[in-house]
């Protein structure tokens, strides 16, 4: 499996008992295969020769310039202090796509994956979070990370990470490490970080997984409920012109309820919709997100 070759001395176990979802790791070196996965090279071809989506930003600022299509001009931007990141890379490449199909396979997770390239003595985004459990990859120069764990929302979701609160109210304490090119880092869901490359340019990958959530449970049955008439009937009557009271309103939407969580929890209990969310779940891993 790639995830016990990145591993490397370290067992499987210890990795899925003590970090992951819960604590960041970093590795040295064991990630040398996949440097020639990121480099100028890849950036200057996707940049040019295909439609991958290109965003610029230093130290917190997105460039708000017209589209850029010529490798030339980006390398001058990067040369002024913006850092690259080609999103949805592995879209255009054969194995950027393979790394993460095989990590989506693994751990099981929809795939995010982009591509990163910061000039020396610049950041990109500034301290932030993402919700998907994010996998990092060092392919050239060195970066430094700095991260603390999230108490203030732990584990946010795609549709409410624009709501994460402000990081100056965080008091966990900060950890730093520095990854050099063959080196990898796992930052779990949630965790904050601020990334920068002290020295030297560097050139990284990173595959965020984003696993199911009970979130996804709910929007499974949905699916599933959009077949059956009962979920389909139209509810009591709730305008002015209605005959009821508020009173009887009320009680005739607790006893509709109570009615609707026992049908959930009959479908919740049927080992065959269990078996039918395994499988879906194991299928949209495979597929990459956005």
């Amino acid at each position: 499996m790639l995830i016990d070759t990145l591993l490397g001395d370290l067992p499987r176990s210890v990795f899925l008992q003590e970090h992951y979802l819960q604590q960041p790791l970093a590795r040295r070196s064991t990630a040398e295969s996949l440097r020639e996965l990121a480099t100028w090279a890849t950036a200057e071809r996707l940049i040019e020769q295909t439609g991958c989506d290109l965003l610029l930003v230093r130290d917190g600022k997105v460039w708000s310039g017209p589209r850029l299509t010529s490798a030339r001009e980006v390398r001058a931007l990067h040369e002024q202090g913006y850092s690259l990141a080609l999103r949805n890379a592995d879209r255009h490449d054969a194995g950027l796509a393979e790394l993460g199909r095989k990590l989506s396979g693994e751990l099981q997770g929809t795939v995010n994956l982009q591509l990163y390239y910061t000039p020396a003595g610049h950041g990109s985004f500034g301290w932030h979070c993402d919700p998907e459990e994010v996998f990092i990859f060092q392919t050239g120069g060195s970066k430094r990370y700095q991260l603390r764990q999230n108490t203030l929302n732990p584990t946010p979701l795609l549709e409410t990470i624009t709501d994460a609160p402000d990081v100056s109210r965080e008091r966990t304490p900060v950890q730093e490490c520095q990854l050099e090119a063959g080196d990898w880092l796992y930052i779990p869901g949630g965790y904050w970080h601020n990334v920068t490359a002290p020295e030297h340019d560097a050139i990284s990958i990173s595959v965020g997984l984003m696993p199911a959530t009970p979130i996804d449970v709910l929007d499974f049955l949905r699916s599933q409920l959009l077949r059956s008439r009962d979920w389909q009937r139209r509810l009591p009557m709730l305008g002015h012109a209605s005959p009821l009271a508020d009173a009887e309103k009320m009680e005739a939407y607790q006893t509709l309820f109570r009615e609707l969580g026992d049908e959930l929890k009959r479908m919740m209990e049927d080992p065959r919709q269990v078996l039918r969310f395994m499988a879906a779940s194991a299928t949209a891993g495979m597929r990459y997100k956005r």
